[in-house]
């Protein structure tokens, strides 16, 4: 019984978040879901809208545009 005690004070109480909390994408609050995007913010890193830093690029109006095009046909 004496060794259970000891047992618990072992125990550490002080856990830290390792991965990012929050979706890497300027502006997005929501919770990451894949790469540290959320979903929405990821399909746009594949689409090449956002760098994987979470800012836009540098043509981000042009791809933005064909991106949405894109979408809507399909």
């Amino acid at each position: 019984m004496a060794e259970d005690k000891k047992h618990d004070k072992q125990v550490p109480n002080n856990v830290i978040q390792l991965g990012p909390t929050k979706c890497t994408a300027e502006g997005c609050s929501k919770k990451p879901a894949k790469a540290s995007f959320c979903d929405e913010h990821f399909e746009w890193f594949k689409a090449g809208l956002i760098t994987k830093e979470g800012m836009k690029a540098a043509d981000f109006e042009k791809k933005h545009y064909h991106f949405m095009r894109a979408k809507k046909a399909a």
